[in-house]
């Protein structure tokens, strides 16, 4: 192998998986998601699939089968199994991620968009996997979009008040932390609206120019008091516009009446 993996290279361990999953009878399916269902996004793309296997009560023992033959085709940086969320992970020599998952195939849903079937024995995979994208945006977000809201609602202002202290001590890291914390909120909320992933602001590169201009415009990139200002205000301004019609104990006029004592 070489030192960092190459395109030829995950296309050759791409194969091997298809080839080790064809081998064993309790394997129903492979289906391909991620970005390497719709075309990789680069050359820095990993290997992410699912597998269907005959029944859940086989569940250990092909996650066994596939760690075997995989720790004996590849030398292995890094793995980790994690059993209730039937997942795996790999991490080859050259860098190459191989994150698996498991389960019934009777059973068969998309965890996201983009999959592609490369074998089914069972004729049905494909359709469960169809039929199971419809509502999923909301399924997904809606539950999370909830729960974002109501945790910025009950926080934001609580964490902005302490910035403003800090700013007034002349506690830079302390500011630095609380705006991050906020900023993040500020994403998850974007992430939900928008229907983008932002744990680690996955795909948040997707949003439209206007919003990651307004992200950009809460980054902390001086220690002076007033940028600090200028940061926290802009900050408030678009968590505010965010929750608009959600109750926040303290009001964004409120909150400004704190910020000029302290200025």
């Amino acid at each position: 192998m070489d030192a960092i993996f190459s395109v030829q290279d995950r296309q050759k361990t791409f194969e091997d998986i298809l080839s080790i999953t064809r081998q064993y009878s309790k394997i129903v399916s492979l289906v391909q998601v991620g970005s390497g269902a719709n075309g990789y996004h680069d050359d820095r793309s990993d290997l992410d699939f699912v597998i269907a296997m005959d029944s859940n009560d086989s569940m250990l023992e092909v996650m066994e089968y596939m760690h075997k033959k995989i720790s004996e085709k590849y030398e292995l940086l890094f793995f980790i199994q994690q059993e209730t969320s039937h997942l795996q992970c790999y991490v080859l020599s050259n860098l190459l991620e191989i994150d698996l998952g498991f389960g019934a195939y009777e059973h068969a849903a998309a965890w996201k968009p983009a999959f592609k079937v490369l074998y089914d024995n069972s004729g049905t995979v494909e359709e469960k996997m169809k039929q199971s994208l419809v509502g999923m945006d909301d399924r997904i977000f809606g539950n999370k979009q909830k729960k974002d809201i109501d945790t910025a609602c009950q926080s934001v202002w609580l964490r902005l008040m302490h910035a403003a202290v800090a700013i007034h001590r002349g506690e830079y890291f302390r500011v630095i932390g609380e705006l991050e914390y906020v900023r993040k909120l500020y994403i998850d909320l974007l992430g939900d609206r928008y229907r983008l992933e932002s744990d680690r602001n996955r795909e948040i590169d997707r949003l439209p120019e206007n919003e990651k201009a307004a992200i950009r415009s809460t980054f902390v990139t001086g220690e002076s008091s007033s940028e600090l200002w200028e940061k926290l205000l802009n900050l408030t301004d678009l968590v505010y516009k965010e929750l608009e019609g959600h109750s926040i104990p303290v009001t964004k006029e409120l909150l400004h009446e704190y910020f000029k004592g302290l200025m």
